[in-house]
């Protein structure tokens, strides 16, 4: 027999019926969420205004950087960076025994250099991606985006670099003495003349020669190619009754004769450039001169009795900078920037010496001995050991930069006191 259990029962309330008491002595039904229908045309509205949101954002930002957004950049980007195989990190050693610090650039974070042996390319992780040789005694190397020009100073013969292939090998008529390349591929050589003092000679792309000019009075020795590879500024030297001057040519190479000429007394140009659409930037011995092509007018920046210490050129900024010694001696360096009509934008004014000069947007750094200093708004923001040997530096962002030493590449973090002083084995 089974015996009935005894027990408790009670109805089951239904839920109208039913009232459990919270905590806060309030029904739970008043903490139950409602679940909200929303109508597919607020759904929509809510769509497009996020897609016109984000396309707004993306025009915004390609025309801020539409100098950087080319076809070749985001193509190098995409089989280097993205699909490449990683490199093993900086500090990576250089191949060859020197590497001039002029030879030596960067451009959103790929390194390219030239030694005395070969001509080298590394993506942000420190991947080689091009190794191509180098015969020249004294090798000189011109960037611009990913193109690159390299020949030997003195000596006949010339390479057109990409950043992951050698394009092209020529040889001049001529010993070089000065050239350049813009980022489309045109290019320029300066060379003995024959009969002349100097004898430019400018290629498209495909290295057919479109353009030659002759020099009687002026040997060239710096000359810079315009954005576009459509024309130059050569800039050269001669004596005039044993006093030194110099020459400026505004050359376009669809003319034959030059757009505007120069005369510059008792002084030379060491280096000069491109930094906007039509201005160009002569660094001299005793002062900078700005060229306004258009314009034909020549603006001279004076150095006010202070010997030139260094000087680097930011065409994504159209400004250039020039370390200038307050004390005589190399020390206590003023660090000025000019924008492209020579007015001064700025200037700081570094207890340190300047054996290499950088900027980047508002931020200007000085290599002194095996320190960078970087400032920013005027004053100090980054101190910062860079290796021993460091001989070149260019920042690749505001608290970042690319180093070269006697023998090796470097990667430096601004805001680190210290960085890894050899490379990996």
């Amino acid at each position: 027999m089974f015996k009935k259990i005894k027990g408790r029962f009670a109805e089951r309330k239904t839920q109208k019926e039913r009232t459990v008491i919270s905590y806060e002595d309030m029904p739970l039904e008043d903490y139950e969420q409602e679940k909200t229908e929303m109508s597919p045309k607020a759904v929509k509205k809510i769509i497009i205004g996020v897609l016109i949101a984000l396309g707004v954002g993306l025009i915004v930002f390609a025309i801020a950087n539409r100098e950087k957004l080319t076809w070749d950049n985001i193509t190098i980007w995409w089989n280097y960076e993205v699909l490449g195989t990683a490199g093993k990190g900086y500090p990576v050693n250089v191949v060859g025994s020197e590497v001039e610090s002029g030879n030596f650039a960067i451009n959103q974070g790929r390194v390219a250099y030239a030694s005395d042996t070969s001509f080298i390319t590394l993506n942000s992780t420190g991947r080689e991606i091009c190794n191509s040789q180098l015969r020249y005694t004294k090798p000189v190397m011109k960037a611009a985006g990913n193109r690159f020009l390299a020949f030997g100073l003195g000596e006949q013969g010339f390479q057109v670099q990409k950043f992951d292939k050698k394009l092209y090998s020529g040889t001049a008529e001529n010993a070089i003495f000065a050239g350049d390349i813009a980022s489309n591929g045109r290019y320029c050589i300066v060379t003995e003349g024959n009969g002349f003092y100097s004898e430019l000679f400018a290629y498209d792309k495909n290295n057919n020669r479109i353009f030659k000019y002759s020099f009687s009075e002026y040997y060239i020795n710096t000359v810079a190619i315009n954005k576009k590879g459509t024309g130059c500024v050569a800039c050269g030297i001669s004596n005039n009754n044993g006093e030194m001057k110099t020459g400026v040519y505004v050359l376009d190479f669809s003319k034959k004769e030059p757009k505007a000429t120069y005369e510059i007394e008792g002084d030379y140009i060491l280096d000069s450039k491109y930094i906007s659409t039509n201005r160009v930037a002569l660094v001299g011995g005793s002062a900078s001169y700005v060229v306004k092509v258009d314009d034909k007018i020549i603006k001279k920046v004076e150095y006010g009795g202070m010997p030139l210490e260094n000087y680097c050129f930011n065409p994504s900024t159209h400004t250039f900078s020039l370390a200038l010694s307050q004390s005589g001696d190399g020390r206590s360096c003023a660090l000025i920037t000019y924008n492209d009509g020579g007015g001064q934008n700025s200037r700081v004014n570094s207890e340190y010496g300047c054996d290499s000069l950088s900027t980047y947007k508002g931020t200007i750094a000085t290599l002194d001995g095996n320190m960078i200093y970087a400032y920013s708004g005027g004053k100090l923001k980054y101190s910062c050991y860079a290796g021993t040997g460091s001989k070149r530096m260019i920042l690749n962002s505001g608290s970042e930069a690319f180093v070269l030493s006697v023998n090796q590449v470097r990667k430096i973090d601004l805001t680190r006191r210290s960085s890894p002083d050899s490379a990996k084995k």
